[in-house]
């Protein structure tokens, strides 16, 4: 009788996988990159949350430092409702007088004296220290807005002449290139 066919072994260098063993082998390489793909785009990103940190610290300190300087060079600390060189309850300036009134960076004494204020790598603080921020920019820019513009956003467009108001606009840009705008007004009250 011949022998059968289908109890035969085939010989050892014809042996594959087992489709069992196949699917097996896929499920647990899939795991593996499930929890390894997130894994590095972590460390890929990492720095991202401190480089944020920093632009928006860059930000807030400059606009904290700005308003709490007076409106304008004859106003007293603290405000007050006075007839200004700026105030529309004065003779009027024109926008184009905003900006430094002679004075240096750590001389600022009033909101409009940071006009059109860039610094690029290399800043000053509130107390003329400087430190150095490679790829971080930070511009602001102040202009007379009227006070019933709503709302009131960077884009909020200049008054066409002065008011008793003004807005101020922090702008940084951070290395990866994300641009965050800080935006107050102050008031002439």
């Amino acid at each position: 009788m011949p022998a059968n066919i289908f109890n035969r072994q085939p010989p050892k260098h014809c042996q594959g996988f087992t489709l069992i063993e196949i699917v097996l082998t896929i499920v647990i390489l899939g795991a593996v990159a499930g929890i390894l793909v997130p894994f590095f785009n972590a460390i890929v990103h990492s720095p991202d949350p401190a480089i944020r940190e920093r632009a928006i610290s860059l930000g807030q300190a400059m606009m904290d430092e700005i308003m709490a300087k007076r409106w304008d060079e004859n106003t007293p600390m603290g405000g007050g409702p006075l007839n200004t060189v700026e105030s529309t309850r004065g003779s009027t300036a024109p926008a184009a007088t905003l900006g430094p009134d002679g004075e240096a960076r750590i001389d600022f004494d009033d909101v409009d004296d940071y006009n059109d204020l860039t610094e690029i790598n290399n800043f000053t603080d509130q107390n003329g220290a400087a430190f150095v921020l490679n790829g971080y920019d930070r511009h602001v820019e102040v202009r007379y807005i009227a006070s019933n513009t709503n709302p009131i956003d960077q884009n909020t467009p200049a008054a066409g002449g002065t008011t008793d108001t003004k807005l101020v606009v922090v702008t940084v840009t951070s290395p990866l290139g994300e641009i965050f705008n800080f935006v107050a007004v102050a008031c002439n009250i």
